[in-house]
């Protein structure tokens, strides 16, 4: 009796398993492949309206099967729509996504896609006639897809001509007739960035992963410029002067992207933005941070600047410490010479302050002796203040990326 309720329970549990991955798996692939053929068909209707309602058909499988088999194709297919419908700039900037985002792609399409990508190139042209070509397409629908996707294409190529402010007022309008266009939202936050708004850019790359990262063939390309350009925008902000921007970009940098290599660098930004403002507590707390997290690249540049702002806090006994502490680490480091000479400094500060201490303590008239050692002392001290100001930068320097990807490959690339 056991045996049969052990072997019952056991084809429950196997059947709830052969549901389970029928409704994860099997069903939504069959449901893909369902939406993909009705808008192939649509498609191949030729017509204008069917073609875009071909597009929002293959919309539809990305955003719902993203890990389907479905997906790749219907990216392909979307392409196809844009390019007979004119709209070359997008249908290029999706080819080449396609190329670069898809692994599952069949060897005919991929080399069709290759095909028509040297195709668009040589037709790229961005002269008045296109332009006029495509408002008056605008006069022949009233579909706010269509007319989206038409605004958007107009957008890049004012962003192309370098018309920043028709580039984004047509951006602007595509958005106003389909507030989910992914490449209006890229689009307009290229504009931003080639104007200086990097701010304003990066609210719009952040709104892109939160709704779109996990299905879009752009997130790729988005994440990557993201990672770089945010970063180079708080380097950038470093290099003019601008330190409270600095330490804005930085800490975005840190929330956006804490696992990668330049967090340790962000870190590090982070304290010498500080330390320029002479906020020396602050700059310490982020220079050991520095030295504590997983990277080591800047270990050196942070312990040495960790010194220097203990020593212009005044703060001499903990700067001669860390100095002491380079010297034991890095033996043979890049600033071992500038460490062992301010080691140097912070003992005789020590020494300066201790012995003042003493000698109010005691209430004796200096003898003369006294006198020309402390004005030794103090000659120093003045002689080498001059070396406080001008001594402490470290020979760190940044390197920008050299093989960022090319603009036309990139929808977020400026």
């Amino acid at each position: 009796m056991k045996q049969w309720i052990f072997i019952g329970v056991l084809f429950i549990f196997l059947g709830i398993g052969v549901f389970a991955y029928y409704d994860s798996f099997v069903k939504p692939d069959k449901e893909a492949e369902a939406l993909l053929t009705e808008g192939v068909l649509t498609y191949e209707r030729g017509s204008k309206e069917a073609v875009n309602h071909a597009i929002d058909l293959f919309t539809q499988v990305v955003s719902r099967y993203p890990g389907s088999k479905a997906a790749p194709e219907a990216f392909y297919y979307m392409a196809k729509s844009y390019e007979q419908l004119g709209l070359n700039r997008l249908a290029y900037l999706k080819y080449v996504s396609i190329l670069k985002n898809s692994k599952k792609l069949k060897p005919e399409t991929e080399k069709d896609i290759q095909a028509r990508l040297a195709r668009l190139k040589i037709m790229k042209r961005y002269d008045e006639e296109g332009i006029h070509q495509l408002l008056g397409i605008l006069n022949m629908s009233d579909d706010k897809d269509f007319r989206s996707r038409i605004y958007t294409e107009l957008g890049h190529t004012y962003l192309k001509k370098g018309d920043y402010s028709n580039s984004k007022r047509m951006f602007d309008l595509a958005l106003s007739e389909n507030g989910s266009n992914e490449e209006a939202i890229l689009g307009k936050a290229r504009v931003y960035k080639r104007t200086g708004n990097d701010g304003q850019a990066y609210e719009l790359y952040d709104h892109f992963l939160k709704y779109y990262s996990n299905f879009s063939s752009y997130t790729s390309d988005v994440t990557g410029s993201y990672q770089k350009q945010l970063y180079e925008s708080g380097l950038n902000s470093y290099r003019r002067g601008r330190y409270s921007s600095a330490i804005t970009y930085f800490k975005k940098y840190l929330a956006q992207f804490p696992s990668t290599q330049r967090s340790e660098n962000s870190l590090y930004w982070l304290g010498e933005s500080y330390f320029s403002m002479k906020d020396y507590n602050t700059a310490i707390a982020y220079f050991q941070k520095v030295q504590s997290n997983s990277f080591n690249h800047k270990d050196q540049d942070a312990q040495i600047k960790t010194g220097y702002a203990y020593f212009l806090a005044k703060n001499y006994e903990l700067a001669s410490r860390e100095f002491q502490g380079y010297i034991d680490n890095y033996p043979h480091g890049q600033y071992i010479n500038k460490a062992k000479q301010w080691k140097e400094m912070s003992t005789r500060e020590m020494m300066y302050r201790y012995k003042n201490t003493d000698t109010e303590e005691n209430g004796t008239d200096e003898s003369e002796d006294s006198d020309d050692s402390e004005s030794n002392d103090e000659s120093f001290r003045k002689t080498d203040s001059k070396t406080v100001q001008t001594g402490y930068e470290t020979d760190s320097s940044e390197e920008i990326d050299s093989n960022a990807d090319q603009e036309d490959d990139n929808i977020a690339e400026i």
